[in-house]
């Protein structure tokens, strides 16, 4: 039985059936590993302790997948992995105390990126709750404010009900994440009459013909129309309808970083991604736009920097799942709490084309005097020293178009999200919204358990990479063939750049350079050393220090799809990120590089 939200609107919003799921003497733990089954998982990421071995060993005996990570943080990037690059729901399971509270981070992590996964959780026998028991948490309280859902079962006969509930909830909408805490008593309970309930989740009014037409006219009278679209575009499917969209209007469109990939990187209408290190182009069409589509996106500070300033002269229109975020972080001219599937029905319905050619050759004179794509610039000036943009640039001419890659938080995530070639959706996965150093690898497992036909590479920082490269062991116990590119610089790069900016160049706290220990691009050893901790944890890898030696070290990277593969390619240690909007500033405050400024450009405003 497959998890159905498709219900007529006129339909209530919760509905229940009752009827027995399984034989009356099996266990609470029997129950939720059956109805798992049936709601559709097939792979849960988990890590064991006393809590829930009940539900282990029931999971078991069931046609899921077990995969053991090696941290509870991993599990839940992993549940997260799996959900971002199939758009299904993505589950973990972890034991009470430290387990659950080891949950946390990935859970806002989720949260913050709208992710749908459901998050298991043991707890102690419902008469210890609440006496300082061993490993006992309130994990419910704990995950109440990041959560869609967050509740603790305690009658057996109600976790079939439940699961379906959580499952549904996570799904709908906007996606999100929810946990469920199971007390071990109720694991072990045999309920009589255990039942079942289909539910499904309110959705929002489809968007009215009038509105529809209220936004043609709008863009109709457009002189400066753009499109500023986001992960709601990925998380609705409608990455095809934005195309057709934007070709109907002949309009140019922005992306979020979590949008990346909805529009096919080589489109003649997309000007890349916006934002804090997004490329000049979109920042200056966003700004200077008189009309503003918004859709699927909630007006991040780091992609409009400061809200009185963003977008001042603009009607903006803003189409959302999430009536939240309508108006949140800036005023709209008209807001549409709608499905962006159902929504893209009525603008394409009325959409026509608008001659704007003036327009255009402003913004492709802005992209070609402030290339996001800018030839490498290494502060040394040594041909043999590589920049974290070299790297990513030549592993995105390796990459077939279906290849997922995942990221780390920092330098490196930016310099992917600029330099990758992104022809599709969900093929670019990272923590944007909250921000989470050690998701790329953990993540990449999620996608390869799901995918394990398609490549699948982790953009990683020294930094990033270190808080979660445990991680390599569960790559090797399962045979994840997940690739990890480390652009190592020896720093905290982006605490490294923002110190040099902000704080005089106090670099306090960011080197992870070992004083003892010669730096790798001078001929020592880096710290640490990745390859021979990959090779303690079974994982063949390399290293490269020259630019010469990296089209051979990524080609043998890449061979073997099967097999994981950590490749450390030191860079050049000062390098920074550009271009850049100092955080709180505007578009006209845009950084390309040490003392390049946007303002003189920016004051000839179309």
């Amino acid at each position: 039985m497959k998890l159905d939200l498709t219900l007529p609107a006129a339909e209530p919003a919760t509905g229940a059936v009752a009827q027995p799921v399984t034989p009356l003497s099996a266990k609470g733990a029997d129950l939720i590993a059956r109805t798992l089954v049936d709601i559709g998982v097939d792979t849960v990421f988990c890590y064991p302790g006393g809590a829930n071995l009940e539900m282990l060993d029931a999971l078991s005996r069931v046609a899921i997948t077990l995969i053991r990570t090696e941290h509870e943080q991993g599990s839940v990037f992993g549940a997260q992995g799996y959900a971002r690059a199939t758009g299904r729901l993505g589950v973990c399971l972890a034991t009470s105390g430290p387990g659950a509270t080891n949950l946390v981070t990935g859970i806002a992590d989720a949260a913050s990126d709208s992710v749908p996964i459901l998050a298991i959780t043991g707890n102690v026998a419902t008469h210890w709750l609440g006496k300082n028991a061993f490993q006992e948490v309130d994990i419910v309280a704990i995950t109440q404010p990041v959560t869609k859902l967050a509740r603790q079962i305690r009658e057996a006969r109600d976790i079939p009900a439940a699961l379906r509930e959580a499952a549904a909830c996570a799904l709908a909408g906007r996606p999100g994440p929810v946990l469920l805490d199971f007390p071990k008593d109720i694991q072990q309970a045999r309920p009589d009459q255990p039942t079942d309930k289909r539910f499904t989740a309110p959705v929002p009014m489809g968007m009215s013909d009038e509105t529809a037409q209220r936004i043609a006219a709008l863009l109709a009278h457009s002189e400066r129309p753009v499109i500023y679209a986001g992960g709601g575009v990925i998380a609705s499917g409608t990455g095809a309808r934005l195309v057709a969209l934007a070709e109907a209007l002949d309009c140019p469109v922005a992306l979020t970083m979590m949008g990346l990939g909805a529009m096919p990187d080589d489109h003649r209408l997309l000007l890349g991604p916006l934002g804090m290190h997004g490329a000049y182009a979109a920042n200056v069409a966003l700004n200077e736009a008189d009309v503003v589509l918004a859709l699927g996106v909630r007006f991040d500070d780091r992609v409009i920097g400061d809200p009185a300033s963003f977008a001042r002269h603009a009607k903006i229109v803003h189409i959302d799942v999430d009536a939240a975020e309508i108006g949140k972080n800036k005023p709209v001219t008209l807001g549409v709490h709608a499905d962006l599937r159902d929504a893209f029905t009525g603008l394409l319905a009325h959409a026509e084309r608008r001659n704007v050619p003036d327009w255009h050759a402003y913004l492709r004179g802005r992209s070609e005097a402030h290339p996001l794509r800018a030839p490498r610039h290494a502060a040394t000036g040594d041909a043999h020293v590589l920049t974290g943009v070299d790297v990513i640039s030549a592993l995105a001419a390796l990459l077939p178009p279906q290849a997922v890659v995942t990221t780390g938080v920092g330098q490196h995530q930016m310099w992917a999200m600029q330099h990758l070639r992104l022809r599709a959706p969900r093929t670019f996965l990272s923590s944007a919204g909250f921000g989470t150093m050690g998701f790329g690898l953990p993540a990449a497992i999620g996608v390869k358990a799901a995918l394990p036909d398609v490549p699948v590479i982790d953009i990683d920082g020294d930094g990033s990479l270190n808080m979660s490269v445990n991680e390599l062991s569960t790559c090797r116990r399962y045979g994840l063939g997940v690739k990890v590119l480390v652009i190592n610089n020896q720093w905290l790069g982006m605490v490294r750049q923002w110190q040099d900016m902000i704080y005089a160049r106090n670099r306090v706290a960011s080197s992870l350079v070992d004083p003892n220990v010669a730096h790798g691009a001078d001929g020592g050893r880096p710290y640490p050393d990745f390859v021979t901790i990959a090779a303690g944890y079974g994982v063949a890898g390399a290293r490269v220090t020259r630019a010469d030696a990296l089209p051979a070290a990524l080609a043998r990277m890449l061979e073997d799809p099967s097999e994981p593969y950590l490749l450390d390619v030191l860079v050049a240690r000062e390098d920074d990120v550009y271009p850049m909007i100092p955080a709180g500033k505007s578009y006209r405050d845009m950084v390309f590089g040490p003392g390049q400024s946007s303002g003189t450009i920016a004051a000839g405003a179309f």
